[in-house]
């Protein structure tokens, strides 16, 4: 017997025997089986390819008609087809018959049997991701022991399926993707020179057109490394690029002149950006005062500093028996701001110390003490010479120190980060003036400190020799106070 299952299990010879040792023979009315394979590929091309195969012993030919399917053109030669049907003819001895056809691009394609037909049939279809098929009728079966699903059907006589097939609908999206962008400035007193560096991605080929200032002068452009000529149209960039991944590089110059406010050159894309970098190097001929741009950038930390030393000033000058003045606190500090903060408490520190040097409390120290801090109040004043005289000698030569720190940003070298942008690409932006501003500052303020540190190292000397400059260990102390410093 054979086995259940949805295939044919064909038997075409029976063997009948009167008796032990009689000749068998072939019964003449047993039908032979054949199976009609038909794969369907819907790619760009629709085709289809037929297979008959025998499933009978051979020995006997095979003559089918089978039904074409609807708009089915029959590529193969050395075929014969009549009113849509295949004429198969399978000699005795031959296995298999084939054929490949072409189907038109429908929206619905109909598999079915007949319950007269003398063959059984499978189909099979593979669908590229363009289409979108849906199915109705017979359900698919799938192989499991092939690496792809590949809906199968194995119809009994009458069984049908449809199939019904959509292209699907394009999503609207940019076909460029700039993901990443370098944007350099070199500032210059009369002109600045830029670089733009761009990482693209492109799905299909087409123009870029990229908008740069109107009295830019286009020095280079390169595309993957390769120099192109600069084509043009209005005060648009056009670049021809390929599909894929690809990099393009523009060089320019612009004759505009350095300010107090300056900006970088506006830049536009036809595209949304991200992973922008912004640059702009400063001359060193420059006192950089502000920084404007995106937020992951350079920030200028001098005023929160300045401010606090002013702070300071105002709380040293309410100290009792502070040495100096309000006027002079502030001004102090305010050029103490172009050191760090340890020579800063060394200088202030000196002069509270100068100003206990000549108390009673500090004269009632016992001799080892009092001879002791007396080499104190030495070294404290030449260490405090010593600052006086870097401050003064940086600032009228040096640069000034505006603390400016964030995103790897230095005084001579700005940058910025932004992860996303529009079409626009930032423009970051810095106040700045001369140099010679800053060291005319410093002139001033080292005149006033040349001139007040004469009157502190007299009212310090006082300070110092006020009872003796050393003390005998059996001497005692004499009390004296000399009078404050008013300055």
């Amino acid at each position: 017997m054979c086995p259940s299952n949805r295939s044919f299990c064909p038997q075409t010879k029976a063997v009948t025997g009167a008796a032990a040792g009689e000749a068998s023979y072939e019964r003449q009315d047993t039908r032979s089986i054949a199976a009609l394979d038909r794969r369907l590929e819907l790619g760009l091309v629709w085709q289809t390819s037929n297979v008959v195969t025998r499933l009978s012993p051979p020995g006997k030919a095979i003559s089918l008609r089978i039904p074409l399917l609807r708009g089915e053109n029959v590529l193969s030669s050395n075929v014969v087809t009549k009113d849509g049907f295949m004429e198969v003819r399978l000699g005795a001895f031959d296995q298999s018959f084939s054929w490949e056809s072409e189907l038109p691009v429908t929206e619905k394609i109909e598999l079915s049997t007949r319950q007269d037909d003398t063959w059984i049939e499978r189909w099979s279809l593979v669908a590229s991701p363009v289409w979108n098929v849906a199915l109705e009728g017979l359900p698919p079966l799938f192989e499991q022991s092939q690496a792809e699903l590949v809906p199968t059907w194995q119809p009994w006589p009458g069984e049908s399926v449809a199939l019904l097939i959509s292209r699907p609908e394009a999503v609207s999206g940019a076909t460029i993707t700039a993901h990443k962008i370098r944007h350099e400035t070199n500032l210059g007193r009369r002109q600045r020179s830029s670089e733009l560096d761009i990482e693209l991605q492109c799905s299909l080929g087409e123009d870029f057109a990229l908008e740069l200032p109107a009295q830019a002068e286009i020095t280079r452009l390169t595309l993957n490394g390769s120099v192109l000529p600069v084509r043009k149209d209005g005060d648009k960039l056009m670049l021809s690029l390929r599909p894929g991944s690809q990099t393009v590089s523009v060089q320019w110059k612009n004759p505009t002149e350095l300010g107090v406010l300056t900006r970088a050159d506006s830049v536009k894309l036809p595209v949304e950006t991200s992973n922008i970098r912004s640059t702009l190097r400063v001359p060193e001929d420059r006192w950089v005062l502000w920084t404007q741009g995106p937020q992951q950038g350079p920030a200028v930390r001098f005023w929160p500093v300045l401010a606090l030393a002013l702070l300071v000033a105002w709380v040293l000058t309410r100290i009792p028996g502070s040495p100096l003045a309000t006027s002079a606190w502030f001004l102090l500090l305010i050029g103490l701001t172009q050191v760090n903060l340890t020579a800063s408490l060394a200088i202030v520190a000196w002069l509270f110390l100068l100003a206990w040097r000549g108390r009673e409390s500090f004269q009632k120290l016992p001799a080892w003490a009092y001879n002791l801090l007396q080499i104190v109040v030495i070294l404290f004043t030449l260490a405090s010479l010593g600052i006086f005289v870097s401050v003064a000698a940086a600032g009228l030569l040096g640069r000034p120190e505006m603390f400016i720190l964030g995103n790897g940003s230095s005084s001579a070298l700005l940058q910025w980060y932004q992860a996303r942008a529009g079409e626009m690409l930032p423009q970051p932006a810095l106040i700045s003036v001369s140099i010679w501003w800053y060291r005319l500052l410093m002139l001033a303020w080292a005149l006033w400190l040349a001139m007040s540190l004469l009157r502190w190292l007299k009212w310090g000397w006082t300070q110092f020799s006020t009872g003796s400059m050393f003390r005998p260990w059996h001497q005692s102390t004499p009390p004296a106070v000399p009078p404050p410093l008013h300055s």
